[in-house]
């Protein structure tokens, strides 16, 4: 009787921390596979690779907006912030659909190469580039994000799986899986100046803007290539777990999480140094990690759990496991409403989770789920507080250091964007609109 007394209130406690930390699950379409999220009109976008759907969800209500008919088999996403329009690369119609992100109308597919895989926004030319295959081998597509045209179409290596955008340099990444190699395009010429030799199968990319790198996650050899962003040569490359399959950036302890498919673990790699810093156990088959910058935690996806494990960044330890549906292959982080998203394949779900759960608040933060006090900048932005902060973009990216002060941000696109102290505890200080 007591075994069984145990095992209820056991079950039970389950039960409140999975209510605690889920806010809602939407049944979308078959196979959500990828989500993006637009700043502008507070939506998330889901894209539904079985049922050749795009899916529009309200940030603030969680209510479904619009189910939207793309091309066949759409596998990646990406939200131009200026045009206020996404992107959707649709992997068995050889094209790119056009969504208004205002509207929730699609205004045109543009043809991207036989076999669009991957997307990312070049913030600094308005142009999206589009990582796809073809019989010729593997190609970038640059399209105009204004016109929605294709404006170049720039050799790449074989099989095209991941593409990034370095800001510092103005530069694109695209990891060729079959080629084991990274080719660098220039985000204002759209030409190639550089192919560099990688790992085995690289797998997933990202960037770290505060020392100007790029990671390169190898599938097939287990490890991580870095390359500096400088001069485009790999300058280290770390052994990681098994089958690594996903990146993501932290901006306040400028770390790496690296997502081990095959390990049920997650490798943190120091971003100044290239050392590992710690090895830490996950769910099983983890494939998809973000980072959230307000309460600094990483929302890892495990396939096989299904589950979300919740670490808390600055600590390097799991807090939590959130389970979720069937299949979750997804996660994107929501800043302006402490929300996460994930993408459960094999359930046609979206799982909503409040980001913020158990968080400690501080006099100098904002209570959970409230608004942050928004600045308006124009051109340049003032920094009040003593020491260094960190611009952060809604991806979670720091795009720049804040000095006090005066500070130049004539060169960012305008949008939403959060101020972190680099000091004490991290966390978000305000909103700042720039304009």
């Amino acid at each position: 009787m007591k075994a069984l007394i145990v095992c209820c209130l056991l079950a039970l406690a389950v039960a409140i921390a999975q209510a605690w930390w889920v806010d809602t699950t939407l049944t979308v379409a078959a196979g959500p596979f990828k989500l993006c999220y637009n700043s502008q009109n507070d939506k998330v976008y889901c894209g539904c690779r079985t049922s050749d759907t795009v899916v529009v969800i309200d940030g603030a209500t969680n209510a479904i907006l619009a189910w939207l008919a793309v091309g066949d088999q759409p596998h990646d996403l990406c939200y131009n912030l200026q045009d206020n329009k996404v992107y959707c690369a649709n992997s068995g119609s050889g094209s790119v659909t056009v969504i208004d992100g205002g509207t929730n109308q699609v205004i045109t597919a543009v043809f991207a190469g036989a076999v669009p895989l991957a997307l990312c926004y070049n913030a600094s030319g308005n142009k999206i580039c589009c990582a796809n295959t073809d019989s010729g081998g593997g190609a970038v597509a640059v399209i105009d994000g204004a016109a929605d045209t294709l404006i170049a179409y720039v050799p790449a290596g074989d099989d095209p799986r991941s593409i990034c955008y370095s800001p510092q340099n103005n530069m694109v990444y695209c990891a060729n899986s079959a080629s084991n190699s990274v080719t660098v395009v220039d985000g204002g010429a759209d030409t190639v100046v550089a192919r560099v030799a990688v790992g085995e199968s690289p797998q997933a990319l990202c960037c770290n803007p505060e020392n100007n790198k790029v990671y390169v996650a190898n599938r097939g050899d287990s490890t991580v290539s870095i390359i500096d962003g400088e001069s485009n040569v790999v300058i280290a490359t770390v052994p990681v777990g098994e089958t690594p399959y996903g990146l993501c950036y932290d901006s306040v302890d400028n770390r790496v999480f690296c997502a081990n498919y095959d390990a049920d673990n997650m490798t943190v790699i120091d971003g100044a140094s290239d050392l590992v810093l710690a090895t830490i156990s996950v769910g099983p088959q983890p494939n998809a990690c973000c980072y959230c910058p307000q309460y600094n935690r990483v929302f890892c996806t495990n396939r096989n759990g299904p589950s979300v494990s919740v670490l808390d960044a600055g600590a390097m330890s799991v807090i939590a496991t959130v389970f979720v549906g069937a299949g979750p292959v997804a996660v994107s982080c929501h800043p302006q409403g402490d929300k996460v998203y994930t993408a459960n394949f094999d359930a046609g779900t979206v799982t909503v989770i409040s980001a913020g759960t158990g968080a400690e608040e501080t006099p100098t933060s904002p209570a959970a789920g409230s608004p942050i006090p928004a600045t308006f900048a124009r051109g340049v932005l003032h920094l009040s507080s003593e020491g260094l902060a960190a611009l952060i973009s809604p991806a979670g990216l720091q795009v720049m250091t804040l000095r006090p002060g005066a500070n130049d941000v004539r060169h960012l696109s305008p949008g939403v964007y959060f101020v972190r102290s680099k000091a004490g505890n991290g966390r978000t200080e305000g909103k700042v609109m720039v304009q």
